[in-house]
């Protein structure tokens, strides 16, 4: 079953910091690195690493940023007839990472910002192909209702990351499969407190009360949780020392696909992206720190 990712690309500027600066403050950092990122190409590039068919759909700008994204695809083998290009400048993230691993993120929109109706039209025989698409909301939040409907009209079943999260119109929810949010993006979504773990069930209770079929809530080391209207459970999660939390989120998301795709139980589907995303963070930078097949079933083998 192929996955058909629909959304971003974003090269990441990331300064590594001792911790963030206070309002006003200047600081000196420690390092800087370019990475390629994004949370679209992070979220295909995941899948494709973990031996899924995978294809990306987007906007680069006609930039030597671009040039870079686009070798990534071919290198992936990610297929990419509907990687689009334009004039305004590739995507710009500007991040921050202090020494708990911990991240604070700016993303300048740039070419995402440019995909849009006209680039839906001609994407539009390859999403009604797809098994599977997954979406996030680094394009604008009017395409991407769009692009839900597009796949509700098609009968593909959808994955929506909701990040950078921002309140949904309720007729949305009905149409999305799975959705993703993190504890703080499940109280954008539903306007309820997510500080407790009660609370977190309650706020994903909300989800399945507006038409999503399933909430997977990551909770960072805690794990994962699954709701469905049968089962509500947290999947546990595997502890590692982090080196850089960026990307976890999204290999996570391209797991879960990856996952899904080959037709896993949805809690078995949430232990393999757990382990993927623990693996991610042990590493430095989006893309370079996502990991292959055989290093996930090496580490999950190890923690039998």
């Amino acid at each position: 079953m192929k996955i058909t990712v629909i959304g971003s690309f974003v090269m990441d500027m990331v300064a590594r910091v001792r911790e963030f600066p206070k309002e006003g403050q200047t600081i000196s950092g420690k390092s800087l690195g370019i990475f390629p990122g994004g949370k679209g190409i992070n979220q295909c590039v995941a899948a494709a690493r973990l031996g899924a068919e995978t294809e990306m759909i987007g906007m680069l700008g006609r930039d030597a940023n671009g040039d870079v994204f686009r070798e990534i695809l071919k290198g992936e083998k990610i297929r990419s007839e509907c990687v689009f290009s334009c004039d305004v400048p590739t995507a710009v993230g500007q991040i921050q990472i202090d020494d708990a691993g911990e991240n604070k993120i700016v993303v300048i929109p740039s070419a995402n910002y440019e995909f849009g109706e006209r680039e839906i039209e001609r994407a539009e025989k390859i999403i009604a192909k797809s098994g599977l698409v997954l979406l996030q909301l680094e394009l604008r939040t009017d395409i991407v209702y769009k692009l839900i409907d597009v796949c509700a009209r098609y009968k593909v079943p959808v994955i929506l990351n909701p990040a950078p999260a921002v309140p949904l119109k309720r007729e949305v929810f009905p149409k999305i499969s799975y959705i993703t949010p993190n504890e703080t993006e499940l109280q954008i979504l539903t306007g309820m407190p997510t500080g407790t773990e009660k609370e977190i069930f309650s706020a994903a209770d909300r989800l399945l009360e507006w038409g999503v079929k399933y909430v997977v809530a990551t909770l960072g080391k805690r794990g994962a949780l699954l709701a469905g209207k049968e089962e509500k459970r947290i999947i546990p999660g595997f502890l590692v020392e982090p080196v850089d939390t960026v990307a976890a989120g999204d290999s996570f998301n391209g797991a879960l696909a990856r996952c899904l795709a080959l037709n896993m139980p949805l809690a078995d589907a949430i232990k393999f992206a757990n382990a993927v995303g623990a693996l991610t963070v042990t590493k430095q930078g989006a893309i370079p720190s996502l990991p292959r097949l055989d290093e996930v079933e090496r580490f999950l083998s190890c923690k039998q």
